[in-house]
């Protein structure tokens, strides 16, 4: 797993040219790695994280929620300000406000809904349709559980609750790995049904509806709005 962590950062790290972030005050000067513009914008770098285990264990007793073992071992790795793509968006870690995105992501009225059912969210669909759950209804081996989507709109209904779009976050940390550093020579839509291959029991089982409408409406865009 620790590989497929480290392939994860240095591929997240190298997706832009650089990595821009506002504010600052609240960055530690280790982290800010250019002046600062007229507009409070400046370049960033990650650095080596100091969160531990402990750490995520007293959010988990907090919110009544598990984590799988690989989110925690991926996200105290680095503290860095943003960690989104197209298709996703996961919690950052931020040294001067540690495990808040985290907090923030289990602690609204719909998030604690979903914990009740033991689906524990940890970060956000690209649409903005809701956010990625680890489905913990049933046990599993260092809670690396299966990922779903819930659509907010149905507050609370498990109407909303997708299929599984992929079958642990080891998985997703594979297909993103992989759709960020395909965009340097592919369009989106040609890389997405590689996740079936890549993750044949989630994203190319229960997960295909899922990523061909995200086929389908970037192939629409394309046609519309690219070059």
């Amino acid at each position: 797993m620790n590989e497929t962590i480290d392939r994860f950062f240095k591929a997240y790290f190298n997706y832009s040219d650089f990595l821009i972030g506002y504010d600052h005050e609240k960055t530690p000067k280790p982290m800010v790695n250019s002046t600062v513009n007229q507009n409070g914008y400046y370049e960033w770098k990650p650095i080596n994280g100091t969160l531990t285990v402990a750490d995520y264990s007293k959010i988990e007793q907090k919110f009544h929620v598990k984590f799988p073992e690989s989110f925690i071992e991926w996200h105290k790795q680095y503290f860095f300000l943003d960690c989104s793509c197209q298709l996703m968006g996961l919690p950052i870690s931020s040294p001067t406000e540690p495990l808040q995105h985290i907090i923030d992501n289990l602690d609204y009225d719909l998030a604690k809904e979903l914990i009740d059912a033991k689906l524990y969210p940890f970060g956000d669909e690209g649409n903005d349709a809701g956010p990625l759950v680890f489905d913990g209804r049933y046990e599993v081996e260092d809670n690396e559980y299966p990922i779903r989507i819930y659509d907010h709109e149905y507050g609370g209904d498990m109407e909303g609750l997708s299929e599984i779009i992929f079958s642990s976050f080891p998985k997703l940390l594979e297909c993103f790995i992989h759709y960020i550093q395909e965009l340097k020579t592919r369009k989106n839509f040609e890389i997405i049904p590689d996740f079936f291959q890549i993750d044949p029991t989630g994203a190319g089982k229960t997960g295909v509806d899922y990523w061909l409408e995200w086929v389908a409406m970037e192939k629409e865009n394309d046609e519309m709005f690219g070059d």
